[in-house]
């Protein structure tokens, strides 16, 4: 029955630390996605905290007085791995396409939701070491190989003790689990690291080129604007100091007037990102309200 127990807490964790990875790339799972892992990995941390409620109560009754040292480290790093999934998940909330609230910080969420992953991640590599020899141990109850029984007519086989360097084994073992954790846990950091870095390029691009796009749109709406009064006097005088002709002038026809706008649109047609995304998943900032297809962003304004 304990066996089995064990098992079950070994599969949780074991899910919670993969899919928790999984979360560092945006790229692979897209924003849906990512969103809904991070729903997931919050409904298993509750399960997790659920089967270990008893030692959790026994441990915040005694922290003080009669606990010993080694379960205070635990419930310590325990009661900041659940502070971390708590700002993880409530700024995933508020930078979150199901909100869509319009930030204007939105790079100090982003941020502050990517730095607490990351120590909320160290923080994991850190109960992983604590717990290695129960990982390693209950890893090789799950998968290691059940011997066949002897045979019954098989000759009685004396053992012989044979010395075991057992420091030598365990430092292996430690070694060899937090060389994988390690490892996987500084590719996660470092593939959302870049990721960020990419974000803010595309942000401080996007906005600059809003600043440049709206800047010289009124200085030429002031400066067509001005001139207008001047040249409609000019022509009500010379019209009144001519005489009216009898015959019917020929007025031009608007099609060259009105091309030079349109040129003028089109040369001061910006894009708040150059991406070009056209699915999301491949940037955080992807949007679509007109639904069709394209990101807001990489849009002609």
């Amino acid at each position: 029955m304990k066996t089995n127990k064990q098992a079950k807490n070994w599969w949780i964790d074991a899910v919670l630390m993969v899919g928790y990875l999984f979360c560092f790339y945006v790229e692979f799972t897209g924003v849906a996605g990512h969103e809904w892992l991070g729903v997931g990995l919050a409904a298993l941390t509750l399960l997790h905290f659920w089967l270990h409620w008893d030692w959790v109560k026994a441990i915040t009754k005694r922290f003080f007085k009669g606990a010993n040292g080694k379960n205070r480290w635990y419930y310590a790093i325990d009661f900041l791995l659940v502070l971390g999934f708590v700002v993880i998940l409530e700024t995933g909330l508020v930078i979150s396409t199901w909100v869509n609230l319009a930030l204007d910080n939105y790079l100090v969420w982003l941020n502050l939701h990517i730095y607490s992953s990351i120590a909320t991640l160290g923080l994991l590599v850190i109960k992983v070491g604590l717990h290695w020899r129960w990982v390693v141990n209950t890893t090789s109850k799950i998968f290691g190989s059940t011997r066949a029984p002897a045979p019954a007519a098989a000759p009685a086989v004396v053992p012989v003790r044979v010395p075991i360097d057992r420091r030598g084994v365990e430092r292996r073992e430690f070694l060899a689990m937090m060389g994988v954790v390690s490892v996987g846990s500084l590719l996660a950091i470092s593939n959302v690291l870049s990721e960020n870095l990419v974000t803010k390029r595309i942000t401080s691009e996007a906005l600059a080129a809003a600043d440049d796009a709206t800047a010289p749109a009124s200085q030429t709406a002031v400066q067509t604007a001005a001139p207008t009064s001047a040249p409609t006097t000019a022509v009500q005088s010379a019209s009144a100091s001519q005489p009216e002709p009898t015959t019917s002038a020929v007025l031009p026809t608007p099609t060259s007037a009105a091309a030079a706008p349109t040129q003028q649109a089109v040369a001061s047609c910006t894009y708040r990102c150059d991406g070009h995304c056209s699915f999301p998943g491949r940037c955080r900032r992807y949007t679509d309200q007109n639904n069709n297809g394209l990101c807001d962003l990489g849009e002609c304004l």
